[in-house]
C-alpha cells in the first residue's frame, strides 16, 4: 500500500451498550446547549429556527466510546437518530466528518498522510501584500530575491475532498480551474529537478523526513504537477470511529404522555423503510397484471 492510499477501517459497526462512567449533569448540558442556540439563532431567520437551532426539548442525549477509548457526549435531533449514523463537524472546515466520526486530538497522534485529491469544492480568493525587501532569517539575499514578491498578488483557494473523505485546502493561481487539469514541468526541466533533489538528498539525507521525501519522488516522476493531486490530511489523525453509544436521556425531561407518543410516532427512517416495501410490492404486482395481460392477448 502506497503512503497516500487511505487503509481499510478496522473498526467495527457501533453498538449499543453500557458504557464506564457517568454522563454530565443535565443542567450544565442544558446551559451549553442553550447558549450555542442563542448564537446560532443571531445568525438565521427565526422561520429556519426548528430546522437548524431547534429548542432543547427536541434533543437527545448520548454518551458515546470512539475508537481510541474516549467517551464523549454528543446531541442528537430526537432519539432515533443514532450517533453512529450521525456527521459531525470537521474543525476548521463549515463541513462534517464522514459518517460515525468524530474528532478527537490526542499528543502522541499518528502524523499526517498524504492522500489523494477526490473532489474540488468551493473557491475563494485572497489577496497577499507584496514581500519585505529584507529576507526573513532562514533565508539568504540571494534566495529571496528569487523567490520574494514584490507587488501585491491575488491566490484562489480552494477546498477539497480527499480520498478519506476529510476536507483541506489548495492553493492555485488565480486562474486555474479543475478542469485545466494539473501543470506540469517539461521533460527537461523535469530531470534538472530530480537531480537537483538527488544531489539535495545526498548532500544533507536529513534535510528530508522519509514522508516528505517519498511526497517529493512521486512529484517528480509526475512531472512536478501543479496543483499537486496529492495533499496532506491533518484531519486523519484525530478523525475516530464511534464504536459504542449508550443513550442518556432527552436534554428536558419529557412527561410520560410525551414519551408514549414519541414511542408511537414512527422516525423518518422507519416511515423510508416501509415506503421501500411498499413499492416493492407495488412493482410485483404491477409485474404480475403485465403477465396476465400477456396471457390474455395470447389466448385472443
Amino acid at each position: 500500500m502506497t503512503e497516500n492510499e487511505v487503509p481499510a477501517s478496522a473498526s467495527p459497526s457501533a453498538v449499543a451498550r453500557r458504557l464506564t462512567g457517568r454522563a454530565k449533569p443535565r443542567v450544565e448540558v442544558l446551559q451549553e446547549y442553550q447558549d450555542l442556540n442563542a448564537k446560532r439563532r443571531e445568525r438565521i431567520l427565526p422561520a429556519l429556527w426548528p430546522f437548524w437551532a431547534p429548542g432543547p426539548e427536541e434533543i437527545y442525549r448520548w454518551r458515546v466510546e470512539l475508537s481510541c477509548g474516549c467517551i464523549r457526549e454528543v446531541l442528537t435531533r430526537g432519539d432515533n437518530d443514532l450517533p453512529a449514523e450521525g456527521r459531525w463537524g470537521e474543525p476548521g472546515y463549515n463541513r462534517c466528518l464522514p459518517v460515525g466520526q468524530l474528532w478527537c486530538a490526542h499528543d502522541d497522534d499518528a502524523p499526517a498522510q498524504y492522500r489523494d485529491i477526490a473532489e474540488w469544492g468551493d473557491r475563494r480568493e485572497q489577496t497577499f501584500a507584496a514581500d519585505p525587501v529584507e529576507p526573513p532569517d532562514y533565508l539568504d539575499a540571494q534566495t529571496w530575491a528569487r523567490i520574494r514578491w514584490d507587488e501585491p498578488r491575488v491566490s484562489a483557494f480552494w477546498t477539497v475532498t480527499l480520498a478519506c473523505g476529510h476536507a483541506t485546502e489548495v492553493v492555485t493561481d488565480l486562474h486555474w480551474k479543475p478542469l485545466d487539469g494539473p501543470r506540469t514541468v517539461t521533460a527537461e526541466r523535469q530531470r534538472e529537478m530530480i537531480a537537483e533533489f538527488e544531489q539535495f538528498w545526498a548532500s544533507d539525507p536529513a534535510g528530508q523526513g522519509e514522508r516528505e521525501r517519498a511526497h517529493t519522488r512521486r512529484q517528480l516522476a509526475a512531472g512536478w504537477p501543479r496543483p499537486a493531486p496529492e495533499q496532506l490530511c491533518n484531519t486523519c489523525p484525530h478523525a475516530r470511529t464511534i464504536v459504542a453509544y449508550q443513550g442518556v436521556d432527552w436534554l428536558v425531561p419529557r412527561e410520560k404522555e410525551q414519551i408514549e407518543e414519541t414511542r408511537a410516532r414512527p422516525s423518518r427512517k422507519q416511515v423510508e423503510q416501509r415506503l421501500k416495501k411498499v413499492q416493492a410490492e407495488m412493482k410485483r404486482l404491477q409485474d404480475q397484471l403485465a403477465e396476465l395481460d400477456e396471457q390474455d392477448r395470447a389466448t385472443e
